[in-house]
């Protein structure tokens, strides 16, 4: 299930979705809990992958789902629902560690507490991305998503039964679109030279 590519770039976290979250948790907890989950549980398994790897993050990211479910835990904030779910992931990958005695494993690509901030903050920018994709035209996102995916741009114009000039003209558009809509990001930005 997590190797399937359609899932690797589903949409996450926007905050209009977040303030939803909240909203919905404090109102109705077993719909709020579903949308929490459809929402996070990709992006939390990509964070724990990377502080534990794919044997334990599925598990880990299970029990801080189950906590929120038995404690039927609400949030009053936005800032506080990411908090909890980001230190618990954290706190729960640290617990693995230790346990399992996994920790020379992953010493080498997780060993500082900043590198579990680079996690989120990914996760951050890959929730904005997809925020700015949904404005894009479907055609020009379609395009996009599937060249996301891994997909040639033969392929896409296939798929999409169009010619390969076609994609690289929706291609070019949704980037000039999602550059603007994305500026304030810096991801983009050049520095000039002085020649």
């Amino acid at each position: 299930m997590e190797n399937d590519k359609s899932t690797l770039f589903t949409p996450v976290l926007s905050t209009t979705t977040d303030e939803l979250i909240v909203h919905t948790m404090a109102k109705n907890f077993e719909e709020g809990f579903h949308l929490l989950f459809i929402t996070y549980y990709h992006p939390l398994i990509r964070v724990a992958r990377r502080m534990i790897g794919s044997d334990f993050a599925e598990d880990v990211v299970q029990d801080t789902f189950t906590m929120v479910w038995h404690n039927k835990y609400t949030f009053d904030t936005v800032i506080s629902l990411k908090s909890y779910l980001y230190t618990s992931i954290h706190n729960k990958c640290l617990n693995v560690i230790r346990k399992e005695n996994i920790a020379e494993k992953y010493k080498a690509e997780y060993h500082t507490t900043s590198t579990f901030e680079e996690s989120i903050l990914d996760e951050e920018v890959f929730a904005q991305l997809y925020q700015a994709l949904e404005l894009l035209p479907e055609h020009y996102k379609e395009a996009i998503v599937k060249t996301l995916d891994g997909e040639s741009i033969a392929d896409i114009a296939l798929s999409m039964d169009t010619t390969e000039d076609s994609i690289k003209a929706y291609k070019r558009r949704a980037k000039q679109i999602l550059k603007k809509e994305l500026a304030h990001l810096n991801i983009f930005s050049k520095k000039k030279q002085n020649k």
